[in-house]
């Protein structure tokens, strides 16, 4: 037990800020082609899952040295949708004709590491005002299902893939204490993050994210979130091809400890 307490305390020891939990709903659209032998056959035109959803977003962060932060994020986004389609397509053998009915879903679970080394601070007024830029370097693994059926001659195509992306990119956080000016609330925080790689696994491809938000901080340890964020990829797996993302606000709330 006491090798344990000891661990921990080693492990803690290094923290120069409260670890962050942030969690809420992300409510993206999804856009973008999936192709199979044939043409691209488009979210939007040819057949319709662009409606929004609501999913579940959870982010943590945490600075185990100082200037460098670690951070996990999660989510699971899953549409479905059918209607009359619009063109005329091959897709994995299948044809779909003007006219025909079908049926259709898309599942995306996606979970992320990385890592921000906050090198450069070029406004610093102690505590009051901080701006910081930071290199950014993570893993992020993607699952995607995708189903297409062309209900009118009973034909369907599913495929399962699962992606690793190596990605890298540069973040910039603003902070800004509100004491003396307000007491309503403790701080603003405005976050932005661009980040790209290249996909590993099945034929490979391509990714990149962008995240934008505004923090408003009521007290020092709880916090209000909006933001946006923009997830696209560029998957390939023999003749198909996933080359779509997910983009939306994003609402919640941040709890420091």
């Amino acid at each position: 037990m006491q090798i344990v307490i000891l661990s921990v305390c080693l492990c803690t020891q290094g923290i120069q800020e409260p670890a962050m939990f942030r969690g809420g709903v992300w409510l993206p659209r999804l856009g973008g082609t999936i192709t199979d032998g044939g043409g691209a056959i488009d979210f939007e035109t040819n057949i319709d899952l662009r409606d929004q959803e609501t999913v579940p977003l959870i982010e943590f962060k945490i600075e185990p040295i100082e200037d460098v932060v670690m951070g996990f994020s999660f989510f699971d986004f899953s549409t479905s949708g059918n209607g009359t389609y619009r063109g005329n397509d091959t897709y994995g053998g299948m044809v779909m004709t003007a006219g025909d009915l079908w049926s259709a879903s898309t599942d995306m679970q996606s979970v992320g590491f990385e890592a921000a080394w906050e090198v450069w601070q070029p406004y610093n007024a102690s505590d009051s005002a901080t701006l910081t830029f930071a290199p950014v370097v993570g893993l992020r693994w993607f699952g995607v299902k995708t189903n297409l059926e062309n209900v009118t001659n009973t034909q369907a195509v599913e495929h399962q893939n699962s992606w690793i992306a190596l990605q890298g990119g540069l973040e910039m956080n603003f902070h800004w204490s509100m004491k003396g000016v307000t007491d309503l609330v403790d701080s603003i925080g405005i976050n932005g993050q661009f980040m790209a790689g290249t996909l590993m696994g099945d034929d490979g491809g391509s990714m990149w994210g962008v995240q934008a938000g505004l923090t408003v901080s009521f007290t020092e340890s709880v916090s209000g979130f909006f933001g946006y964020r923009l997830q696209e990829m560029n998957g390939e797996d023999g003749a198909y091809t996933f080359d779509a993302g997910l983009q939306g606000l994003f609402i919640g709330g941040e709890i420091r400890f």
